[in-house]
């Protein structure tokens, strides 16, 4: 293009940039990080809306393109499948790792059903103990007759043998002699089941704990690609804009503002996509916390997840230097001996030894053996002692002592019952043989699992670096563009081409980034760490500023394309 018309696409762009205010071009310039064209919506009270504090007076600024960091990672600590349960308290609470876990644990329904199996089986071995123990009994009978029995001899004078009422009083003690330990395998095998239980409650919570966090972190993933969104959005009107000054002072081409009015087109739709997945995310949390689903929410956002770079027009001239220098951040990284750290096999050892799955089925294991011994119970002979004493207030010829006192040693030995303990016994052993099978297979399972969620995790950290590398190619490659065609020296295609590449970018390096929070936190789950010692740690730079807070309002509407 030659330099009289590179001259006039220079006019053209500082007609609109720098001197009208903001919000004169048609109504597109937006306030207070607002979508061009779109009406000002105030944020809610206390909350921080998205793009807040940004002015886009699109077309009108000079570039800066600046993307917006986010703050360091707050307190980090910490089924799934299990409901939960509604919660009462602060309607709009601010969420943090640690909080969102510890709510997702108070509401969860399993666990509290896990909580109340445990407590039953306290009764159970008690139960089980109270065999063992002597019992006490009472017991009293009175009866009428309708005449007393009288019996003469001989041919004497009648006697009464038997008044026409009686009464007896006894107290028994009784004890059961566990010579065989009958009762001892019985309370083992109680123990042993509150111990798979409460293996079982600890398996909740780490799934539960290991949900918490995999929602918390797909909910602040969802609010950075509605971020992302936005800005693709904000760029494709800016850049129709810029396509249709060029067009009406006949510099551009008309292929390229259809272009651009159809990369609005698709932006928008790509922010209403991003906005839904951000309100699934949202009701989800609000599910796994026990909130409304609709409440809003407040999130404690990682570090150095860099999203939302504007480039506008710069106003330069074909050969010019851009007025401004290329936005940078502070990208989130992983410190390299965290991954180098991990020793995979010692790793698989500790699972093995203290994964809750494994201990319940080890628990499981023993006791359905014991179970094996309880079995035999029908082809064993019992023992028993007890000591009683009777009160007759009515002496009589059958009772003539009013006090008596006896003592009785038992014995039963079964001869015979049918084959129902043989049959008991045979069912024992297979349950015994399917526990131990079960119990080698979780083993297997935990070491497959370790394996898998360490090679999972290592990659998830390589690709954040490839992804922070990907989007500052991407920024520069953007911006170059923009000002190859504002200069009439680059094609439309370019700037079409570098914007797709750019948001990419930023998503692609949005989901690198809690794709390895989420993979550390299953690396830990895999690896037993227990619920309450889980921390996710993550080594991030130090020059980070303070965590912001994330504001999941409701979605506002998506602005219209210029005309």
């Amino acid at each position: 293009m030659g330099t009289a018309t590179a001259a006039a696409a220079a006019m053209v762009l500082a007609s609109g940039s720098g001197s009208a205010p903001a919000g004169a071009q048609g109504g597109q310039a937006g306030t207070g990080g607002q979508n061009p064209g779109s009406p000002t919506t105030p944020a809610a009270p206390g909350t921080v809306a998205p793009n807040a504090g940004q002015q886009n007076n699109a077309g009108l600024a000079p570039a800066t393109g600046t993307g917006r960091t986010s703050g360091q990672s707050g307190p980090t600590a910490g089924t799934g499948g299990s409901g939960s349960l509604p919660l009462t308290g602060n309607d709009s609470p601010r969420f943090d790792l640690a909080r969102t876990v510890q709510s997702a644990i108070d509401s969860s329904s399993g666990i509290l059903n896990a909580r109340r199996q445990v407590e039953i089986d306290e009764r159970i071995v008690d139960e089980a103990e109270a065999r063992n123990r002597p019992s006490v009994s009472a017991f009293g009978s009175a009866t009428r007759f309708d005449a007393p029995t009288n019996i003469a001899i001989g041919g004497g004078p009648p006697v009464t043998v038997l008044q026409d009422h009686t009464e007896q009083l006894t107290l028994s003690l009784d004890q059961r002699l566990d010579f065989l330990g009958q009762v001892r395998a019985a309370r083992s095998e109680a123990r042993l089941q509150q111990a798979a239980d409460r293996a079982l409650l600890e398996l909740e919570t780490q799934r539960r704990t290991l949900l918490a966090k995999t929602v918390y972190f797909d909910l602040l993933r969802a609010r950075h690609q509605v971020q992302v969104a936005e800005s693709s959005l904000r760029s494709a009107q800016t850049q129709e804009r810029t396509a249709r000054r060029l067009y009406e002072n006949q510099v551009g081409q008309k292929i390229d503002l259809l272009r651009a009015r159809t990369s609005v087109a698709q932006a928008q739709q790509d922010l209403l996509a991003a906005r839904n997945r951000l309100e699934v995310a949202r009701a989800s949390f609000n599910d796994l916390v026990g909130r409304p689903l609709e409440a809003p929410v407040e999130a404690a956002d990682v570090a150095g997840v860099s999203v939302g770079t504007d480039i506008v027009p710069s106003g330069a001239a074909v050969g010019d230097a851009p007025q401004t220098a290329l936005p940078t951040f502070t990208p989130f990284t992983v410190a390299p001996r965290e991954i180098a750290a991990i020793n995979v096999n010692e790793s698989i050892r500790t699972a093995q030894a203290q994964r809750p799955e494994v201990l319940r089925n080890a628990a499981l294991a023993r006791a359905s053996a014991i179970g094996i011994r309880i079995a035999r119970e029908g082809q064993e002979p019992t023992f028993a002692l007890s000591a009683s004493g009777n009160y007759y207030p009515t002496p009589s010829f059958q009772t003539p002592r009013q006090r008596t006192a006896a003592l009785t040693a038992t014995i039963r030995i079964p001869l015979y019952d049918g084959g129902v303990t043989r049959d008991r016994v045979a069912e024992a052993r297979l349950r015994s043989q399917i526990a131990r099978t079960t119990e080698e297979s979780s083993r297997s399972d935990v070491a497959l699992g370790v394996r898998q969620a360490y090679l999972n995790l290592a990659t998830a950290a390589r690709q954040i670096d490839a992804a922070n590398a990907a989007l500052e190619q991407a920024i520069a490659a953007r911006q170059l563009a923009q000002v190859r065609y504002e200069g009439q020296v680059g094609l439309f295609l370019e700037v079409t081409d570098a914007q797709d590449a750019l948001t990419r970018a930023e998503n692609s390096q949005v989901d690198a980034v809690y794709q390895f929070l989420t993979r550390r936190a299953e690396f830990e789950n895999a690896a037993g760490i227990p619920a309450l010692l889980q921390t996710n740690s993550l080594t991030v730079p130090a020059a980070i500023p303070a965590a912001p807070t994330i504001t999941i309002p409701a979605p506002p509407a998506v602005p219209p394309s210029s005309p």
